[in-house]
C-alpha cells in the first residue's frame, strides 16, 4: 500500500553485488585534492586516465580524516580597513584567520580547532549539549573523532592583497560610467571560488566605500544579474538566499529545498541556519515548517536538525536491512517515520552497505523500494536522499540535466546548480559524472541551452 506524500549520487561505489553491471555506476570519487595512494609525493591521477575516477578516499566520516570546511568569511560588515592577505601557506600579517564554513558573525565565541582547545579555553561541548546557545555551529568535543568531510570542502587559497586590489579595481571599472562591461564582470567573478568571494566583496567596499552586491544589482539585469549577485557572496549566504526564494510567494519550490539541504554535513546545516537567521531575522526550521506539511515536513525537519551520525560505524547492517524491509515491502502499509529516521540519521557509509545488502537479499534497489512504497513530494525527497548518499556528484549531475531537459530551460535551477558548484575542485567531479551518465559534456549541454552574456557567465563557471 503506497503512501501519498505531503502537499503536493562523494562518489561512493556501491558494494559488490549492489548494482547490475548494466546500471553503470562509476567508481567512487574521493574529495578533490586528496593525496594519491602512496603519499603526497605520488602523482595525482588525471581525469582523462583510463579507469575514470581517482582512487577511493578513506570511508566517509572515518576517524583520522582531516577536519575542516572551506575557509569562509563571516557574513556581515568587513573589518575597518582591509589588511593585506598573505600568499597561500604564509601566516597572515595582522589579519584574522579565515573562518570555517559558515562561521557566525562577529560576537560569537571562537571556534574549537581540531585536536584540542586553545590555551586557556575549556573544552567545547558537543553540538546540542546543555548550555550551548541556539545558532552556534556544532563544536567538536575534545578528543572526539573529526566530523565527516564535505563534498563542498575545497579550502581555496586566500587571495593576496594585490589580487584583491586588482579584482576590486577591475570590477569598479566594469561598472563605472556609462554602460556596463559585462565581460569584465564575468572575467573577475566567475574565476573566484565561493570561499574567496566574501573577501572580494570586502575589498571592493574598502577601496570604494560601496556595496558590491548593490552595484551589481543596479548594473546588471535578467539572468545575468542573478548569476553575478550570487557569485559575489559566500556559500552559506547563497544557500540562505536560495532557500528564502524557494519559499517565497505562492507555493513552495520543494525541488530547491531538497537540492540545497540533501547531502550536507551537520556543520553546514548549522551554518546555513545561522546565516538565515542573521540575514532574514527568522528561524529556518520555522520557515520550512510553515511552508510544508505531513511527512515531507517531518523529513525536512530531520535534515535541518542536523544530527546525522558522522562517525561511520557501530551499526548492524543486517538489522537495518530488516528494518527497511519491515517498514516497507514486508508489511501492509508503510512506516514512513522509520524510513525518514534511518535515511536522515545513519552514517552515509553505513547506509551504502545497507543498500547493497538489501539489494542482494531482496533483489530490489532502495530507489525501487521507495518508488513502490511512496508517492508525491515524500517519494521525490527520499529518492534524492538515497541518490545523494550513493554518489553526490552523480546526484548533482542528474540535477543539471533536469534543469535543461524537456521544453525550455529551468534557468533558476541551472543558475543555482552552477553557482553553488562552481569551485573547479567540485565542478570537476560533477562534469565527470555528467559525461559518464549522459555521454556528453556538461559544458556543451549548457552552451546549447543558453545565450548571450548569461551563457558566457555560466560557461566561465563550469569550465571547458
Amino acid at each position: 500500500m503506497a503512501y501519498s506524500g505531503g502537499n503536493n549520487n562523494q562518489y561512493p561505489p556501491p558494494p559488490q553485488g549492489y548494482f547490475p553491471p548494466q546500471q553503470g555506476y562509476p567508481p567512487q570519487q574521493p574529495p578533490y585534492g586528496a593525496p594519491a595512494p602512496g603519499g603526497y609525493g605520488a602523482p595525482p591521477q588525471q581525469y582523462g586516465q583510463q579507469g575514470g575516477y581517482p582512487p577511493q578516499q578513506p570511508p566517509y566520516g572515518a576517524p583520522g580524516q582531516q577536519q575542516g570546511y572551506p575557509p569562509q568569511q563571516p557574513y556581515g560588515a568587513p573589518p575597518a580597513g582591509y589588511p593585506p592577505q598573505q600568499p597561500y601557506g604564509a601566516p597572515p600579517a595582522g589579519y584574522p584567520p579565515q573562518q570555517p564554513y559558515g562561521a557566525p558573525a562577529g560576537g560569537y565565541p571562537p571556534q574549537q580547532p581540531q585536536g584540542g582547545a586553545p590555551a586557556g579555553y575549556p573544552p567545547q561541548q558537543p553540538y546540542g549539549a546543555p548550555g550551548q546557545q541556539q545558532g552556534y555551529l556544532p563544536q567538536q568535543q575534545y578528543g572526539a573523532p573529526p566530523p565527516a568531510p564535505s563534498f563542498y570542502q575545497t579550502a581555496s587559497p586566500p587571495l593576496t592583497h594585490a589580487q584583491l586590489e586588482a579584482d576590486a579595481n577591475a570590477l569598479r571599472k566594469a561598472m563605472k560610467g556609462f554602460g556596463t562591461d559585462e565581460a569584465g564582470l564575468i572575467a573577475v567573478l566567475c574565476k573566484r571560488t565561493p570561499d574567496q568571494a566574501p573577501y572580494l566583496s570586502q575589498a571592493y567596499k574598502a577601496h570604494f566605500g560601496r556595496e558590491l552586491v548593490k552595484d551589481l544589482e543596479s548594473e546588471c539585469s535578467g539572468n545575468l544579474k542573478k548569476v553575478m549577485v550570487l557569485l559575489a557572496q559566500g556559500l552559506p549566504e547563497v544557500d540562505a538566499i536560495l532557500l528564502k526564494e524557494a519559499m517565497a510567494g505562492i507555493g513552495t519550490d520543494e525541488d530547491g529545498l531538497l537540492e540545497i539541504l540533501v547531502g550536507r554535513t551537520n556543520a553546514e546545516i548549522a551554518a546555513i541556519k545561522n546565516t538565515y537567521r542573521v540575514k532574514f531575522n527568522k528561524d529556518l526550521e520555522a520557515a520550512v515548517h510553515s511552508e510544508t506539511s505531513g511527512h515531507f515536513r517531518k523529513l525536512l525537519t530531520a535534515l535541518l536538525v542536523a544530527q546525522r551520525d558522522e562517525t561511520g560505524g557501530g551499526y548492524d547492517t543486517n538489522a537495518d536491512v530488516e528494518a527497511f524491509y519491515k517498514a516497507g515491502v514486508g508489511k501492509m502499509g508503510t512506516d514512513e517515520s522509520a524510513f525518514i529516521s534511518l535515511l536522515c540519521n545513519r552514517p552515509a557509509t553505513h547506509l551504502r552497505q545497507v543498500f547493497a545488502a538489501y539489494h542482494q537479499k531482496h533483489n530490489m534497489t532502495m530507489e525501487q523500494v521507495i518508488k513502490k512504497e511512496f508517492s508525491g513530494d515524500l517519494e521525490k525527497a527520499l529518492v534524492n536522499i538515497v541518490a545523494s548518499i550513493e554518489s553526490h556528484p552523480w546526484y548533482v549531475a542528474k540535477q543539471f540535466e533536469k534543469s535543461m531537459a524537456g521544453l525550455g530551460t529551468k534557468d533558476h535551477k541551472l543558475i543555482r546548480l552552477t553557482v553553488r558548484h562552481r569551485d573547479p575542485k567540485v565542478m570537476g567531479q560533477v562534469k565527470q559524472a555528467y559525461q559518464q551518465q549522459f555521454g556528453k559534456s556538461l559544458y556543451s549541454r549548457v552552451e546549447g541551452e543558453t545565450s548571450g552574456d548569461y551563457k558566457k557567465a555560466l560557461l566561465a563557471c563550469i569550465g571547458n
